[in-house]
């Protein structure tokens, strides 16, 4: 995945996060129905890189902006996904991975 398309989903990242107050409930779903083709450890990475543009450019104000603590946990709850697909023997977590473990075991994500 080129650098051009990870500023993509970092710039759809931020607008969800910040445009909904509940955006960071869904944006891990979103983005990786958007960018199936994304590994899971690149969706962290977005996510990651989101809460990080938004708490420099608003510091005192990320409540209002979006939230942020909420989206390092749906961060964190993907991750724990990964290690599960990882123990399933799945050796490249993409995003046509994720969508298929959560169809068939946690549709934690599929329900936000």
């Amino acid at each position: 995945m080129s650098l051009g398309q990870i500023d993509t989903m970092v710039d759809f990242a931020i607008a969800q996060i910040s445009g909904d107050p509940d955006g960071y409930r869904t944006v891990v779903r979103d983005l990786v129905v958007g960018w199936p083709e994304a590994s899971g450890l690149q969706v962290i990475f977005v996510l990651v890189s989101a809460v990080n543009a938004i708490e420099r450019v608003y510091p005192d104000g990320r409540k209002s902006i979006g939230n942020t603590e909420g989206t390092l946990k749906m961060a964190a709850l993907l991750g724990t996904d990964l290690y599960a697909l990882e123990q399933l023997g799945v050796t490249r977590a993409n995003g046509h991975a994720l969508l298929e473990y959560w169809d068939k075991h946690d549709p934690f994500f599929l329900n936000l």
